[in-house]
């Protein structure tokens, strides 16, 4: 996998691709782009196919058909990242995602968790797992599944939380019945562990469920069976570092918390920046996980190097960022998104992407192509100013040379002093 998010070929967290800059006008190019020696956009040449090539209009406040999207994917800035627990947890994978109904908790615990969470209503919740990195997928590693799940009060997430605890350690779902365990740093967390046997030899995973307020805190650990002190440790640090993160999550009222009514709700698009991202035609394309703006966090869940994207967004002021068909970064000045640009590309050079040609007419969108098991991964990129624009696709290189000409012609109008 590059550097998109999972499991979709289409861009999320591709990143940029050798890209110095962007041109603007075919006389008057644009701040970043390299200046008068940069190459001519020949907008009257660009294939765009079907894609649309004007902002779209503003997206205004979320509704009761999508608030739930809207608050799982703004829990993703405010979920405890994996490498942010062990900075070697950075090979992203499934589940990550937003939790748009309790029963999404059976693909995460399994066993009767999902009936047990619905039962209870469960609002929303996000989930984050990773691995560390092995060079076959037979070979020891260490994994964790970190998630966050909204409940109406405090009273709830507490029962659903002993709930899944007896279905853990009293039912056999065919991993064996997890053991109860008491620990001392965590008094207020119901955890449980057992052994199993895998292709990597015998492992030691350890449940951990922590009621805090209306949420319910689920961390999975597991680890090779000579290693279950770090799964404790690493269950320990999440708690420690998800607890004071989730406080600061500014949720949504629920009625009952507004004395009856209903709140106003947030934003869909924060900071505007949804609006120029090229719109996904299939409005269930990602599970409730795109046409959606996240923090740096929130981007690095799905980045194939999780760390790198956290860092880069977060030091060039790239305080929100647009996923959809395409995605778009804006940082907080020109210099800002040509090192989005230079740092992205950098890390898809080192996993053995190969430039490739730009689209016709648009000579500044840098393309990069490798041949994977999944078939040929493309990906290019424009820089306009303080924006940096990035498409992606499988096997269909005019596919991803129309979205990044769409896109260049978005990027083309958007406000750059915002």
């Amino acid at each position: 996998m590059s550097r998109k998010w999972i499991p979709r070929a289409a861009a999320v967290l591709c990143a940029g691709v050798l890209v110095a800059g962007c041109g603007g006008t075919d006389s008057e190019p644009k701040a970043g782009s390299g200046g008068a020696a940069a190459p001519t956009v020949d907008a009257a040449a660009l294939d765009t196919g079907s894609y649309p090539t004007s902002p779209a209009p503003e997206f205004g406040v979320a509704t009761s058909e999508n608030i739930i999207e809207v608050e799982g994917q703004r829990l993703a800035e405010f979920t405890v990242a994996p490498f942010e627990i062990d900075p070697e947890l950075i090979a992203g994978k499934m589940p990550t995602m937003v939790m748009r109904s309790g029963k999404n908790l059976g693909v995460v615990i399994g066993g009767k968790a999902g009936d047990i969470a619905h039962e209870n209503q469960m609002l929303y919740g996000y989930v984050s797992t990773a691995a560390t990195n092995t060079p076959n997928v037979t070979d020891p590693s260490r994994s964790v599944v970190n998630a966050v799940l909204r409940f109406g009060n405090p009273e709830i997430a507490a029962k659903v939380a002993r709930a899944i605890q007896t279905e853990l350690t009293t039912v056999d779902d065919g991993a064996g019945i997890a053991t109860a365990q008491t620990v001392d740093v965590l008094p207020n967390t119901l955890v449980s562990t057992r052994e199993t046997n895998s292709s990597a030899g015998r492992t030691v995973s350890v449940n951990a469920l922590t009621p805090h307020g209306d949420y319910l805190l689920y961390t999975w650990a597991q680890a090779p069976v000579g290693q279950k002190d770090w799964t404790a440790k690493a269950v320990a640090k999440a708690v420690s570092l998800q607890g004071p993160l989730i406080d600061k999550f500014p949720a949504q009222p629920t009625k009952e918390q507004n004395g009856g009514k209903s709140a106003e709700f947030p934003k869909v698009d924060q900071d505007k920046i949804l609006i120029y991202a090229v719109p996904e035609k299939d409005k269930q394309a990602k599970l409730g996980d795109d046409m959606a703006v996240y923090g740096p966090r929130g981007m690095s869940h799905k980045s194939t190097n999780p760390p790198l994207t956290y860092r880069v967004l977060t030091e060039t002021g790239a305080d929100h960022s647009a996923v959809a068909k395409t995605t778009v970064y804006r940082a907080s000045d020109g210099a800002g998104a040509r090192t989005i640009a230079d740092e992205f590309a950098k890390d898809l050079a080192a996993q053995g992407f190969a430039a490739a040609p730009s689209p016709q007419g648009l000579p500044d969108a840098k393309c990069v192509t490798k041949d994977t098991v999944r078939g040929t991964e493309i990906y290019c990129t424009v820089v306009n100013g303080r924006y940096v624009g990035e498409a992606s696709g499988l096997d269909d290189k005019k596919d991803v040379d129309q979205q990044i000409s769409a896109q260049y012609l978005i990027l083309d109008q958007a406000d750059q002093n915002i």
